[in-house]
Formats: structure tokens, sequence, C-alpha cells
């Protein structure tokens, strides 16, 4: 029977979610849309990938919620971590995206390159929750 539980051995992402992330939800994955899209210093390109990234998070949790038939403990563990891989990865480019924002003097055009690593971490973070569904 121990063998049976060794899928809980693997690798964990960080259980870490900085403390900004915890309000005004109870989901991180939300607060970190609200907070890039709220933020004012992000262009319509950035706003939609976040909304996007909302999204594809209450779809990932609706499908799980309704699947038929109901997920097992390892398949809501398994997507589950992949959620929490892709937020944690979305949480790292904007925590750079905002620090080199201010140590720039709040000038956009000088934070080109950790803009373009914030959309993709929010592209990837969106890919990873729609494969989620469909695995």
């Amino acid at each position: 029977m121990p063998g049976d539980w060794e899928w809980l051995r693997g690798p964990q992402p960080s259980s870490e979610v900085p403390e900004q992330l915890c309000t005004p939800t109870a989901s991180p994955a939300l607060n970190l849309g609200v907070q890039v899209i709220g933020s004012n210093i992000v262009g319509n390109d950035v706003v939609e990938l976040a909304a996007h990234y909302m999204a594809e998070h209450a779809r990932l949790e609706l499908w799980m919620g309704s699947h038929e038939p109901p997920l097992g403990f390892r398949e809501q563990f398994e997507r589950g971590r992949a959620s929490s891989e892709a937020l944690l990865g979305a949480i790292e480019a904007w925590g750079a995206f905002e620090t080199a924002y201010q140590a720039s003097g709040k000038k956009v055009d000088q934070v080109r390159d950790e803009r373009e690593r914030l959309k993709t971490a929010l592209r990837r973070a969106a890919d990873a929750l729609m494969r989620a569904r469909t695995e």
C-alpha cells in the first residue's frame, strides 16, 4: 500500500504566497489578477492576459467541482499542483515587474523586458490551467 502514495512525494511547489495576495478574496490567483488589473501601471494587453488567467482559474475550479464522476484525491491534487505552479510563476514575474518599475522611477518604457516576461508568465499560467482541465 505505501507505493500507492508515492505520487505525493514528488516535488511540491512552494506554498509561500506573498501576504499582499491574501486579500481581497480568499484566492491568491484571483488576487494576483486584481492587483495586476488595478495597478494602473500595465497596458490593456497585460490587463487582458491577467483577466484571461483569472477566467481560466475560475473555469478550472468550476470544472473540478462539477466533474462526473467526481475527481479523486489524486486527480484533485495533481490539478491543484498545476494551478499552484502556474500561480507561482506569475507571482514571480509580477513582483519582478513591480520592482523594476519602481527602480526605473516609474518609467514604463524602461521595463519592457520585465513586462514581456510578465505577459509570458500570465500566458503560461492560463495555458497550464487550461491543460489541467483537458488532461
